[in-house]
C-alpha cells in the first residue's frame, strides 16, 4: 500500500520479522517534496516505527498506551483513542497541506466492542462481536469526516478507506487471518472520495490490489510515478472514455505458516476468475462459479492448474528482489507481543516441514484444545498426559510449546513447575531469550533480585537492545538500594523506549530518591508537554506538588488549574488556592478556596478545612504546608 510494490519486491514478508529497506520509497516520502506534512497514528504493536513503516513521516505516533512499562507498549488502542489523537493533531495543522495515515485495529481478536455495539448484553458469537467492532470503528471514521467538515477541509481532502485483510470464521478451518489466502482473508473494502477529483457512486468490478493505491494517488496529484512501481493507477476506471487497462494476474502469499510454524509456504495467483494456490496439496477454484471456494478443481482441470502454476512461477521470478538486510531478529518482547496477538503460534518450531497448512491448522487447534482442557483438570500430576499427547501427535517441544507449558502451570498455581519448565526451555533453546525473560519476572516476584540481575545480564549478552531486561534489572537494583546501577539500567532502557511515559516517570522518581532534583525537574518539564500526560489529573497533581516543593509555584499553579478543570475535587481546589496565595493572587485564591469549602468540604480533612478557613480569614499569602494536604 505504501510502496506500490509486491512483498516479493520490498521483501517485508511477515509481521515484525522484517524492516522496510530504507532504499524503498514510501508514499509519505513521495508526498513530502510536494509540500505535504506527513503524519501517522497507529493502533497496534505490529506497526511500531522500528519495523520500518515510519519512513517518510514527519510525525509517527506509535506511543499506543505509553503508560505501560513492563509491556513496553500495549498491543492496541481503540478507535476512539485513534480518532482523538488525529483530531488533536489536525487542530494544530489544519492550515497546512497534509497527508495523514489513521490506522484502526479494532476488528481483531479478542473481539470486544463497547456494549452499545453488541447485539445483546450476553453476546458471545465471535462473528457478531467482530461486526460490532467494525461498526464501532466505522463510527469513528465518521467522527473524522465530521472533524474535517467542521474545519472546512472535507471538500478539499482526498479520502482513502481501505482494509489490509479480511477475517476468517472457520470457513476453511482458520479463525483469524494469519495462515490462508481464501477470499474471506483477501477481500477488503477500498473506497476513494473527493468532491471534485473523483466522480460519485462509481463501482469498479475489476479485481484490484493494494499495490494500486500509491500509483493512483500519484496520478491524481500529478506527481511523478517512477520506474519501480508494480501497481497500476486506477484513475482510468474513474474517467469516462479512458482506456481501461487489460486484466493482469494478482499475486498472493502468506508466509506465516512457513516462518512461524515450520509448515509449507503458501503462494498463489488469481487470473481472471481462476485462483491457484500453491501448496503440497494444490488448490484451484473458479471464483465466479464457486465464490466460497468449496470445490477444489485441481484434479479435474489439470491443464488449467498446470498453466497457472507456470504463470505463478514466472511472476515470482520476474518480481522477486532479494535483500538480506530486510530480515530482522525478533526480541523476546516482540515474540511475546506477537504471540499475544495471534501472529506467532504455540506450535512453532525450529525445524521446517512440508506439512500442508490445511493439516497443520487441524493440529494447531488440537493443541489449543488440549492445553485449555488441562487448565481445568483437578489437582494431580499432568506430566504423563502431556508427554503422551506430544508423543501421539508427533509434536516436538518448541519455544512456543514451552511458553504454553509454563502458562499452564502458572494458571494451576504450580510455581515450582513454572520454574522447572522455564529452566528446561533455557537449556533446550539457549539462544531464545523469552524463557529467561519470564523466569526473571518470576524471580522478581519471589524477591530473588540477584537472580533477576543475573538473568538480565544473560539476556543482554544476546540482545543488548532489549528494554525489558534493562527495566527488570533497574527494578532489582532499586529493591537492593543500589541506586547508581538502577539509574544506569533505566537510562539504557530509555534509549530504546523513548516514548515510554511510565519509564520516564520511574526514572524521575529514582532521581528524586537520589536527591537529584534539578535532573528530575528536567524530566518533568519534558513530560508535561505530552498530550497524554496533560489529561492525567492524578499525575499532574503529583507533579504540581513536586514543583511547589522545589520553588516553582507558577508551574505548580498552571498544573493545578488544569487538574481543577479535568476533574474538580476538594483536594485540587484546596492546593490550588494555597499556591495562588503564595503567588499573591489573593482574589483568585479566595474564590478557589471558597469553592473547596462550599462545594467539596466533605472531601477535605479536618486539618485542611481549618487551614482553608484560616486562609480566608487572613486574606494573606500565609504559607500552608503542602505535605499535610
Amino acid at each position: 500500500m505504501f510502496t506500490g510494490r509486491n512483498p516479493l519486491a520490498h521483501q517485508v514478508r511477515n509481521n515484525a520479522r522484517y524492516v522496510l529497506d530504507p532504499r524503498e520509497s514510501t508514499l509519505a516520502e513521495r508526498l513530502k517534496p510536494a509540500g505535504f506534512r506527513t503524519y501517522a497514528v497507529i493502533a497496534s504493536y505490529v506497526l511500531l516505527g522500528r519495523f520500518g513503516l515510519k519512513q517518510g513521516f514527519d510525525e509517527y505516533d506509535d506511543s499506543l498506551d505509553s503508560y505501560k512499562i513492563m509491556n513496553s507498549y500495549n498491543t492496541e488502542i481503540t478507535a476512539d483513542a485513534v480518532s482523538g489523537r488525529f483530531r488533536d493533531w489536525l487542530s494544530k495543522h489544519k492550515e497546512e497541506r497534509f497527508f495523514a495515515w489513521v490506522h484502526f485495529y479494532d476488528p481483531h481478536e479478542p473481539y470486544a466492542p463497547p456494549q452499545e455495539y453488541r447485539t445483546g448484553p450476553e453476546e458471545k458469537d465471535p462473528k457478531s462481536l467482530y461486526l460490532g467492532e467494525v461498526e464501532f470503528m466505522d463510527h469513528h471514521v465518521g467522527k473524522i469526516l465530521e472533524d474535517l467538515k467542521a474545519l472546512g477541509l472535507l471538500a478539499n481532502t482526498l479520502l482513502v478507506v481501505v482494509g489490509d485483510h479480511g477475517e476468517a470464521f472457520a470457513e476453511h478451518g482458520e479463525k483469524g487471518h494469519a495462515i490462508f489466502c481464501y477470499e474471506e482473508n483477501l477481500r477488503v473494502p477500498l473506497i476513494l472520495f473527493h468532491e471534485t477529483l473523483l466522480p460519485k457512486n462509481v463501482v469498479v468490478e475489476e479485481r484490484v490490489s493494494l499495490v494500486d493505491i500509491l500509483p493512483t494517488l500519484l496520478e491524481l496529484y500529478d506527481l511523478e510515478r517512477g520506474e519501480d512501481l508494480q501497481g497500476r493507477s486506477l484513475v482510468p476506471f474513474f474517467r469516462p472514455g479512458a482506456r481501461i487497462p487489460p486484466p493482469r494476474p494478482l499475486y498472493m502469499e502468506s508466509l506465516y505458516g512457513f516462518e512461524e510454524l515450520g509448515w509449507a509456504p503458501l503462494t498463489g495467483i488469481v487470473e481472471g476468475d481462476m485462483k491457484y494456490i500453491s501448496l503440497p496439496r494444490p488448490e484451484l477454484y473458479d471464483l465466479r462459479q464457486d465464490p466460497r471456494e468449496s470445490e477444489n478443481l485441481h484434479e479435474t482441470r489439470p491443464d488449467l492448474a498446470r498453466g497457472l502454476k507456470e504463470r505463478l512461477a514466472s511472476f515470482v521470478s520476474s518480481h522477486a528482489e532479494f535483500r538480506s538486510e530486510t530480515k530482522r531478529e525478533l526480541t523476546a518482547e516482540d515474540i511475546r507481543q506477537l504471540r499475544s496477538l495471534g501472529y506467532i503460534s504455540s506450535v512453532a518450531g525450529p525445524s521446517r516441514t512440508n506439512r500442508d497448512p490445511k493439516d497443520g491448522i487441524v493440529l494447531d487447534a488440537k493443541v489449543n484444545e488440549f492445553f485449555k482442557a488441562l487448565e481445568h483438570v483437578p489437582d494431580r500430576n499432568i506430566e504423563g498426559d502431556i508427554d503422551r499427547f506430544f508423543r501421539d501427535n508427533d509434536i516436538d517441544k518448541s519455544p512456543g510449546i514451552y511458553a504454553r507449558l509454563w502458562r499452564l502451570y502458572e494458571k494451576r498455581k504450580e510455581r515450582d513447575k513454572v520454574i522447572e519448565v522455564l529452566r528446561e526451555a533455557m537449556s533446550a533453546f539457549p539462544d531464545d531469550t523469552g524463557s529467561r525473560m519470564q523466569l526473571a519476572q518470576v524471580y522478581f516476584v519471589m524477591k530473588k533480585y540477584d537472580l533477576v540481575i543475573s538473568l538480565g545480564r544473560q539476556i543482554l549478552e544476546r540482545e543488548p537492545s532489549n528494554p525489558i531486561a534493562h527495566i527488570l534489572m533497574g527494578d532489582a537494583y532499586t529493591a537492593l538500594r543500589d541506586f547508581g546501577e538502577a539509574q544506569a539500567s533505566l537510562e539504557s532502557a530509555l534509549k530504546f523506549e523513548p516514548e515510554n511515559i511510565s519509564l520516564w516517570i520511574k526514572y524521575a522518581e529514582l532521581l528524586i530518591t537520589r536527591e537529584k532534583f534539578p535532573e528530575a525537574l528536567k524530566v518533568y518539564d519534558v513530560l508535561i508537554t505530552r498530550e497524554d500526560i496533560l489529561k492525567d489529573h492524578e499525575f499532574l497533581y503529583k507533579l504540581a506538588v513536586f514543583y511547589a516543593k522545589n520553588g516553582n509555584d507558577r508551574r505548580a499553579g498552571e498544573l493545578l488549574e488544569r487538574c481543577c478543570r479535568l476533574r474538580p475535587s476538594g483536594r485540587y481546589y484546596f492546593t490550588y488556592a494555597v499556591i495562588l496565595s503564595r503567588l499573591e493572587d489573593y482574589e483568585t485564591a479566595i474564590k478557589t478556596m471558597r469553592i473547596a469549602l462550599e462545594q467539596y468540604a466533605d472531601e477535605l480533612s479536618p486539618d485542611q478545612r481549618a487551614q482553608a478557613e484560616k486562609l480566608l480569614r487572613s486574606l494573606s499569602p500565609g504559607r500552608v504546608d503542602l505535605d499535610r494536604s
